[in-house]
C-alpha cells in the first residue's frame, strides 16, 4: 500500500529581453508499507515488510519522501556588444570578444531526506532487523563533527547505546513489533550547477562554440543518509560514510558544429 499527495507549482518565463526563467515547487507526502522493488530480494532492502500478517505496522514516510523540493534553471544573453544594452556600438572585433555570451544557472533543492534506527537482533522477521521505539522524544537528528572528524548526525550517540537496555531514550521493538521506521530525517540535497558559453558564427556553414561549465558551485557538502549507520549498539552510530553530492567539477570545451 502506498499514498501520495502533493501540491506543485510551476512559473515559466520563456526567453525574453535575453531571459529565461522556470521555477519548479513540490510539496508533498509519501506514505508506505515498504519503498522497496520486489526485485531487490529476499531480504527486503532497508524496508521489508517484516510481518506478512499486518503489513500495516511498517506504514511510514516513504525511503524517497521529499517533503519540499524546489528546482530552478535560468538563461541570460548578457547585454554586451552590438544591439544590446551596453557597447551597443562596438566594432566587429569588439563584439567577437564581448558579444554573444551566455550565462546559464541550474538549482536543486530538497528537504531532509529519511532514514530509520535498526535494532541489533530480529524481533519479528527472522532474516530483517525491526526499527526501534523512541520512547523519549528528546532524541533528534543534529549533524556536527564528532572527535574523529567524522559527519555525526547524534548529539550523544553512546547514551543512545547504552539506554537501550533501560528502555530510554531508544528501545527495543518488543516482539511483534515493527517499531517506527524513518522517524528521522538527514541531510537535505542542495547544488547549483552553471555555464558560460558563447558561440561564433564562422560562416553559413558552420559555427564554433566555446563553453565553461562547473558542477555544484558552491562546493556543498550533503551526505546520503543510508550511509548513516543506524544499527543501535554499534561503536560508530550515526556516523555517515559516503556523500550525497559530489565535490566541485569543472569542465571546457570548444566545438566547431557544421
Amino acid at each position: 500500500m502506498s499514498s501520495y499527495n502533493g501540491l506543485q507549482v510551476s512559473l515559466h518565463h520563456p526567453m525574453s529581453h535575453g531571459l529565461q526563467i522556470d521555477v519548479n515547487y513540490t510539496f508533498s507526502k509519501s506514505f508506505d508499507f515498504g519503498s522497496d522493488a520486489e526485485r531487490v530480494g529476499p531480504n527486503g532492502g532497508t524496508s521489508a515488510i517484516l510481518d506478512t500478517w499486518k503489513p500495516y505496522l511498517n506504514k511510514a514516510v516513504s525511503d524517497f519522501d521529499t517533503a519540499q523540493l524546489l528546482t530552478a534553471n535560468l538563461v541570460d544573453e548578457l547585454p554586451l556588444g552590438k544591439g544590446r544594452t551596453f557597447l551597443a556600438k562596438a566594432g566587429p572585433i569588439t563584439n567577437a570578444l564581448i558579444g554573444g555570451w551566455q550565462f546559464s544557472r541550474i538549482l536543486r533543492v530538497t528537504s531532509g531526506l529519511s532514514l530509520s534506527f535498526f535494532e541489533p537482533g530480529y524481533t519479528t522477521d527472522w532474516q530483517a532487523e525491526s526499527s526501534p521505539v523512541v520512547a523519549d522524544n528528546s532524541v533528534k537528528a543534529k549533524k556536527y563533527l564528532d572527535t574523529n572528524s567524522d559527519p555525526q548526525y547524534f548529539t550523544n550517540p553512546t547514551s543512545i547505546n547504552q539506554g537501550i537496555y533501560n528502555g530510554t531514550p531508544i528501545r527495543l521493538p518488543y516482539a511483534g513489533e515493527a517499531g517506527e521506521r524513518n522517524k528521522f530525517r538527514g541531510d537535505a540535497y542542495f547544488d547549483i550547477d552553471s555555464g558560460l558559453s558563447k558561440t561564433w558564427i564562422v560562416s553559413r556553414h558552420g559555427a564554433l562554440k566555446l563553453s565553461w561549465e562547473v558542477y555544484n558551485v558552491n562546493n556543498s557538502v550533503r551526505f546520503n543518509p543510508f550511509s548513516i549507520n543506524t544499527e543501535l549498539t554499534s561503536g560508530t552510530l550515526g556516523v555517515a560514510s559516503s556523500e550525497l553530492t559530489s565535490p566541485r567539477r569543472m569542465q571546457f570545451a570548444l566545438r566547431y558544429d557544421f
